[in-house]
């Protein structure tokens, strides 16, 4: 499991060709998948432990199921800080967007809100 720090409005792109960002909508958190139409995203309403992190945390939302194996839990600690907890394959490569250095494919996307 990768953990990775980010703020309201910041991205994290999961296998080349999938964004997840972390939006406010009033006083929610909510988070938006920008994925191309054949990849499958769900919510994942299985129970995450909380206890196990070091800081108090809550979860923002349900965990995203994208794909049949990429797992992504937003979690807010007490400070206010965003961590986005992805659980995926060695292979399928996870980057900040602002690190990301090529522009992913557009056109064909899938995107949605949860």
């Amino acid at each position: 499991m990768l953990i990775v720090g980010r703020e309201i409005g910041q991205s994290v792109i999961i296998g080349d060709v999938v964004k997840v960002t972390v939006l406010h909508d009033g006083s929610k958190l909510r988070v938006a998948v920008d994925a191309p139409k054949h990849i499958r995203i769900s919510r994942d309403k299985e129970n995450q432990n909380c206890n196990s992190y070091k800081k108090q945390v809550k979860k923002v939302v349900d965990s995203i199921r994208i794909g049949d194996s990429v797992k992504v839990t937003v979690f807010q600690i007490e400070t206010g800080l965003l961590r986005f907890a992805i659980d995926a394959p060695k292979e399928i490569s996870i980057f900040r967007e602002e690190l990301y250095e090529n522009q992913p494919p557009t056109g064909n996307q899938n995107v949605g809100i949860i």
